[in-house]
């Protein structure tokens, strides 16, 4: 009797873990899909060049590259994509592929990139404080 109930719980949550799986990768698809969107609604032409090594005092070392208009690379232990649209890079940044932070940043000088991020995808500004990446000298 004791066998067939702990069997039976076992089966519930194994059952239980699938339906939780499901709804993680559902949440996950949406997250990632309103990210994505937010990134394409950007069209600007590029303005600046952010390739280089960055340093922030709140984020840690990071590399971005850029081709073209869009953006990818690290920052601290977090991935970064995002895309240039003018003099301002659209960035979401991800713990391996869910996306965590988005961020708007602006280049008002060379070597600086300054604005706000958010735990919110896509970025609100009521929900996002102050970011500063300043670049690393060759």
């Amino acid at each position: 009797m004791a066998r067939s109930f702990l069997l039976l719980c076992a089966a519930a949550l194994m059952a239980g873990c699938s339906v939780i799986g499901e709804v993680q990768d559902e949440r996950f698809q949406r997250n990632n899909k309103a990210g994505d969107r937010w990134l394409s609604d950007q069209f600007e032409a590029a303005e600046v060049n952010v390739s280089g090594n960055w340093v922030s005092n709140d984020w840690g070392h990071g590399t971005l590259r850029q081709n073209g208009r869009n953006i990818s690379g690290v920052l601290g232990g977090y991935n970064v994509t995002g895309i240039l649209s003018g003099r301002s890079a659209y960035l979401l940044i991800a713990d391996g592929e869910w996306y965590y932070y988005s961020a708007i940043l602006e280049m008002p000088r060379a070597g600086v990139l300054t604005g706000r991020f958010s735990r919110a995808i896509p970025f609100v500004r009521g929900f996002s404080r102050p970011m500063r990446l300043d670049q690393l000298a060759h």
